[in-house]
């Protein structure tokens, strides 16, 4: 009998191309497969919530896969870590309705963008949070943010060449903290679209160093134009958090 397996996983992407299995290229996606099949002795296609970009991160990705196998799902991590390198862990199994998509069941995401914010930069932190050595204005910040916020079409904040067919989603939750020299932007909706996240903490950085002031966040969002917006901020400093079923 089939089971579809749900899989909660982490990883530090700093080495992956991505998620998503490219020819040649180290993957997330293809390093689980490789570890599935070498415990089930099945080939395997993981159906992944979210496809990450090179270099970023993820807390709480989602995945799913088909298997005859009767392996106990309490069994899975442990069998699956074993197999896979430590930038890679599986959180937890559970077994699903066959009906279940990582990616089309989702009713939601969230993602946490983090920002170095002091004149050094870290030995520590350089491939998990972005550097940004001028002061940055949480006023203005959260002056922007609201814009942000609700149903839009979020074409200024897609990635040039993207093949999505809508550009509207509804961004349920935008704000920024500061703890100590870390500032961290978070971001719920019901959809991303590429580089959506960078292309707008990229245009926030510009309202916190004072390039921009708070109001242009509005008026890029409107133009709905991507040349107006960014730059894109690299893909260390992002984290997919959840995902929401």
């Amino acid at each position: 009998m089939t089971r579809n397996i749900r899989l909660t996983i982490e990883y530090d992407g700093t080495d992956f191309s991505g998620w998503q299995r490219l020819r040649r290229r180290p993957s997330v996606q293809e390093e689980i497969e490789r570890a599935i099949r070498a415990v089930t002795r099945e080939s395997v296609h993981l159906i992944g919530a979210g496809r990450t970009d090179a270099g970023v991160h993820a807390l709480g990705q989602v995945a799913n896969f088909r298997t005859a196998s009767r392996l106990p799902v309490e069994r899975i991590p442990p069998a699956l870590n074993h197999h896979l390198p430590p930038t890679i862990r599986i959180l937890e199994a559970a077994e699903v309705d066959l009906a279940f998509h990582a990616r089309y069941s989702a009713l939601g995401r969230t993602y946490r963008y983090a920002v170095l914010n002091r004149p050094a930069p870290s030995a520590i932190l350089r491939n998990h949070a972005h550097h940004v050595p001028q002061p940055l204005a949480l006023d203005a910040l959260a002056e922007a943010l609201p814009a942000l916020q609700g149903r839009h079409a979020f074409t200024s904040f897609r990635a040039t060449g993207s093949r999505e067919r809508s550009t509207v989603c509804t961004l349920r939750r935008a704000e920024v903290v500061r703890s100590g020299d870390i500032v961290i932007f978070t971001f719920e909706a019901d959809r991303f679209l590429r580089h959506m996240v960078r292309l707008m903490v990229g245009t926030l950085l510009r309202v916190g160093t004072g390039k921009l002031p708070p109001q242009a966040v509005a008026e890029i969002l409107a133009a709905e134009d991507n040349a107006r917006a960014g730059p894109r901020a690299p893909a260390r400093g992002l984290f997919l958090v959840r995902v929401d079923y």
